[in-house]
């Protein structure tokens, strides 16, 4: 294994992009804007792809752009993970797919059956603290006798169709792993080493809830599952004015009953505490990230006055939301 990553916060310009794509073993080929100088700084942060071993990439970035851009982008044969932890992430379009959008905090599973075709955008001053891995035909094939599992058999089967699939659990140990790629205390060899035994801790807490939400699946239907899944979908996607509950479950097809007990089952949390704790993570977003002030962050997301907005956040991070905001200054 070759040591390329990159911890310590710098600038990376297009160059640095191309080249670092060139060195990895899974082909991702940038396609660069003809207009772009190759030397300009695109973000600055940190940012990590390591072949860790055959077939198995680890991925992870914390970086903020610099400006307004976009790129093209082709992927070979391949399955990828990410878990954005915080921040927002790039605009993706992938050909035939149409956009993909991803929530802090959500799992994604990108299937890419064979060479294709993604457009990549952002915005400047976009903050993107994302990790997971990507998966080649490789590794399935050194562990063909394991396939019978099945989340590690589900992971396969993603690739194969591809497409995006978001896991249901939102895991805590799936997130201590996640972070734990770019930000542990190791460096040279056995850095490299813990590496590779946190990206294939990462693989198999992947596969085991994969194997969860199958299972689920198969308890509770197909049709209720789906339901749970796009009304989650419906709520990110409106969660400045979320529709009340009724009008949730006529949209996707059931009835409120139904739908609250699926949707528990399936997120193991009320429609109402999903939606609450979706909006303390975008209060904590505009706190850090843009820099907002308590009681103007506690009104953009819907609480009466700032008291009761401190008390959740408190509730939810451990912490007032004061002590967040003057992080950002």
């Amino acid at each position: 294994m070759n040591v390329r990553p990159r911890i310590a916060d710098q600038q990376f310009s297009v160059s640095d992009l191309i080249r670092a794509a060139a060195e990895l073993a899974t082909r991702v080929e940038p396609a660069i804007p003809r207009d772009l100088p190759l030397e300009t700084a695109v973000f600055t942060g940190r940012i990590l792809a390591e072949d860790v071993q055959p077939g198995l990439l680890a991925t992870a970035h914390d970086i903020t752009y610099l400006g307004d851009g976009c790129m093209g982008l082709a992927v070979d044969r391949s399955l990828v993970f990410g878990l954005l932890l915080a921040g927002e992430t790039d605009r993706l379009e992938i050909e035939g797919q149409g956009p993909v959008t991803q929530a802090p905090g959500e799992a994604l599973l990108l299937g890419f059956p064979g060479p294709t075709q993604s457009s990549r955008a952002w915005r400047a001053g976009q903050r993107s603290h994302l990790s997971g891995f990507v998966l080649t035909p490789v590794f399935f094939e050194r562990f063909a006798d394991m396939l019978g599992n099945d989340g590690l058999a589900g992971l396969r089967e993603q690739l194969d169709a591809g497409g995006c699939r978001r896991l249901a659990g939102r895991s805590a140990r799936l997130a201590d792993l996640a972070r734990r790629t770019l930000d542990h205390p190791y460096g040279g060899p056995l850095g490299l080493m813990f590496l590779e035994s946190n990206t294939l801790a990462l693989v198999i807490e992947v596969a085991g809830q994969w194997g969860e939400d199958r299972r689920l699946l198969a308890r509770l239907g197909r049709r209720p599952y789906e339901q749970a899944m796009a009304a989650r979908d419906i709520l990110d996607a409106e969660l400045a004015a979320p529709p009340k509950t009724l009008d949730l479950a006529r949209r996707v097809g059931s009835n409120v009953t139904s739908l609250q007990s699926h949707f528990r089952a399936v997120f193991g949390t009320t429609i109402f505490g999903y939606v609450r704790t979706r909006r303390l993570q975008m209060a904590h977003l505009m706190l850090v990230e843009h820099g907002l002030g308590v009681a103007e962050t506690g009104y953009r997301v819907g609480f009466a006055s700032p008291a009761a907005f401190t008390a959740a956040y408190r509730r939810h991070f451990g912490q007032p939301p004061g002590r967040a905001a003057a992080l950002s200054r």
